[in-house]
């Protein structure tokens, strides 16, 4: 019996190392695993990543980002979740500073109240996530933003619209399982 259980005890850390420190912060025991899926890749080829075929996904981009927006408009509203996940040029410093300033913008520009932050690293990069939440339209949100630092002049930021009570910290979950799946191109 003792030598069954040692194999289960290392898998199981195996595992949980894999997580980033911001999935453990949000207790995601089990990835979102999608099993038919499209891969996308950004307009610009920074970035690829494997979204649902039943997802409605759109790209954009312009002279300074490059974006793919999705989310699974089979579901109601409070059943889903709407996921951004953009290239952008530009510096980001992570620092007490812009941890101040993604605060800010929620709570002034978005109204919305922040309720968790952190620094980390994410996709093997210097990471920084922020999670606020809100009410709008009778209807209350919660809005994560991850901060990766790719290059100098380069970043990325994932964000993902969660509407409604229920199921929120799966649905961060799921959200990270998409994200963590993304592949850097460049």
């Amino acid at each position: 019996m003792k030598y069954l259980f040692t194999p289960i005890v290392f898998s199981l850390l195996f595992i949980s190392c894999q997580k980033s420190k911001f999935e453990r912060e949000f207790e995601c025991e089990t990835p979102s695993i999608y099993t038919q899926t499209k891969n996308y890749k950004d307009v610009l080829g920074h970035f690829e990543v494997d979204v649902p075929i039943s997802w409605k996904t759109e790209l954009y981009y312009d002279e300074y980002q490059s974006a793919l927006y999705t989310a699974d408009t089979t579901k109601a509203l409070r059943e889903t979740f709407i996921l951004d996940i953009a290239w952008r040029q530009g510096e980001l410093v992570l620092n007490k500073d812009f941890e101040v300033r993604v605060a800010q913008n929620a709570t002034r520009n978005l109204k919305l109240v922040p309720v968790k932050s952190g620094f980390g690293e994410y996709l093997g990069q210097p990471a920084y996530y922020h999670i606020a939440t809100g009410k709008g339209d009778d209807l209350s949100w919660h809005y994560l933003e991850v901060y990766v630092q790719h290059k100098v002049d380069e970043y990325y930021i994932f964000t993902a619209k969660i509407y409604g009570d229920e199921f929120v910290s799966e649905r961060i979950c799921a959200s990270f399982s998409i994200f963590g799946d993304m592949k850097f191109l460049d």
